[in-house]
């Protein structure tokens, strides 16, 4: 079944789970989402004051995690849920965060040094305008990290199996993360999503994954031939 990712049914769910939405994620992930995210930023050389967007920042962990990596960066974090940017706010109170629409960006072209974003790509309904507002706004030579589930495999399979046992324990919203496991499953595999940023400009620096596989990193070079 194909989940709907119209704008408003997601922001709707993402505002209603954004109170337990850290909590549940950590348990979820067994507790290894913070290495995850600090091992996929030590991908990038971020420099001091490089201009960093974190897009689809949900509650500010990844940019947190950029910060700590280099302090003097300008990040910025950018979500449409405003309940998920009170709560970044609250967080990471050295942090820029601001309320945005990831296909259509307020930013000039070649404004970003590094532009990061962490499962939030399968939750967009027009996922190949996003890419393109990205490669948009990054400098030539810029990158771009995108962080997601991987590929499709037996642990994989376990974890679709522990995930609707343990939101049911620990939500009352289970439903929402029943739609994670739809996103998951209708979202291409790793080597098809690196062709598609390929076709908008994007050439691949690096690439990693984690947990056997379960998650997957992919740097893409803003490409200027």
């Amino acid at each position: 079944m194909t989940p709907d990712k119209t704008p408003e049914t997601i922001h709707t769910m993402f505002n209603m789970i954004a109170s337990k939405y850290d909590f549940i994620n950590r348990v979820m992930s067994l507790g290894t989402q913070d290495y995850v995210k600090k091992s996929a930023v030590k991908l990038l050389d971020i420099k001091p004051h490089a201009n960093v967007i974190d897009l689809c920042c949900g509650t500010g962990d990844l940019s947190a995690v950029v910060k700590k990596s280099e302090p003097y960066a300008c990040v910025t974090g950018i979500d449409f849920s405003e309940k998920m940017l009170s709560i970044a706010k609250s967080k990471h109170p050295n942090i820029r965060f601001m309320q945005g629409d990831v296909t259509n960006l307020p930013y000039e072209e070649n404004s970003f040094d590094f532009a990061l974003m962490g499962f939030g790509l399968r939750n967009i309904q027009n996922a190949e305008k996003a890419v393109e507002e990205i490669y948009r706004i990054l400098k030539p030579n810029g990158e771009f990290l995108h962080l997601d589930f991987g590929r499709k495999n037996f642990a994989s399979k376990i974890y679709d199996t522990l995930t609707p046992v343990l939101t049911k324990l620990l939500t009352e919203n289970a439903e929402a993360y029943s739609y994670l496991i739809k996103s998951k499953h209708a979202f291409p595999p790793p080597e098809d999503l690196i062709k598609d940023f390929e076709n908008k400009g994007f050439k691949l620096k690096t690439r990693k994954d984690f947990l056997c596989g379960v998650i997957s990193a992919q740097v893409m070079l803003k490409w200027i031939r």
